[in-house]
């Protein structure tokens, strides 16, 4: 019994001290950098949830001001969002908001996400992982989406929005270097020294030099396949996903090694 006690006891402080070390608390402060409003399209209510710039001092104000589009992508697509219904039947607004915060601290996916995050970047009680660059690419292509053929038989697709093949080949999701490839690729789709919707129409020009099938199914499915390999290969994408996470890796919760 006494054996008992004293292990109970040096698991609370093991465990106290775990906590201890989480100097930064992002989970108090959600309110001050997420956004949400109710929107109505085809006479059904959304929650429509944003990260948005926080204008207080804390100590992770320079990592959610900086990178905006990646927490966003977290807020996005490592939420439960089971209670959005329930939430969108409380019409004062100061009330929903009360209801949607205390169901977003609750969230496990997204509290342990954030906590990492955080762990990792700021107090740094965490290693950063280790990922090479071909990690990093195998990642980034999935969001240059080849979606359709159209009715005359062209490709059609889409960069960073809509559906993307990251749930159907990824077995262990990767949040952090999924959220920095598309806030990455996002920010510089049209840019000047990048375009990247420029080497995506390139890489649909280079589709048509193949005759990928007779089926529609089977050419669509080579050509999204060709589309991943292509991109791999580009150089800008290359360059790109590089200099940002130059830029970045001060908040970044990896470590890239190229």
């Amino acid at each position: 019994m006494k054996s008992f006690i004293l292990l109970a006891l040096a698991l609370n402080i093991i465990s106290f001290g775990s906590f201890a070390q989480n100097k930064c608390n992002i989970s108090k402060h959600y309110e001050d950098f997420i956004s949400i409003e109710t929107s109505t399209h085809n006479n059904k209510e959304f929650l429509i949830k944003q990260v948005i710039e926080t204008k207080q001092e804390y100590c992770f104000s320079n990592l959610v001001n900086r990178n905006i589009s990646f927490i966003d992508y977290l807020l996005t697509n490592f939420t439960s969002n089971t209670n959005d219904n329930s939430i969108l039947l409380i019409k004062d607004s100061a009330s929903q908001s009360r209801a949607y915060f205390k169901e977003l601290r609750n969230d496990s996916l997204f509290s342990s996400v954030m906590n990492e995050l955080i762990s990792k970047t700021i107090d740094k009680n965490i290693a950063k992982d280790s990922l090479s660059i071909n990690q990093l690419l195998n990642i980034a292509v999935k969001y240059f989406s080849i979606n359709r053929l159209t009715k005359n038989g062209h490709y059609s697709g889409r960069v960073c929005v809509g559906t993307n093949d990251i749930k159907n080949t990824e077995k262990i999701r990767k949040p952090f270097v999924e959220a920095f490839c598309f806030s990455s690729i996002l920010k510089h789709y049209s840019s000047q020294k990048y375009n990247l919707s420029s080497e995506f129409i390139n890489a649909i020009k280079e589709l048509y030099t193949l005759n990928l099938g007779v089926k529609d199914e089977e050419r669509l499915i080579r050509a999204q396949g060709a589309m991943y390999v292509l991109m791999k290969k580009n150089d800008k994408l290359v360059d790109m996903l590089k200099s940002e996470y130059e830029s970045q890796k001060e908040y970044l919760p990896f470590i890239l090694i190229y």
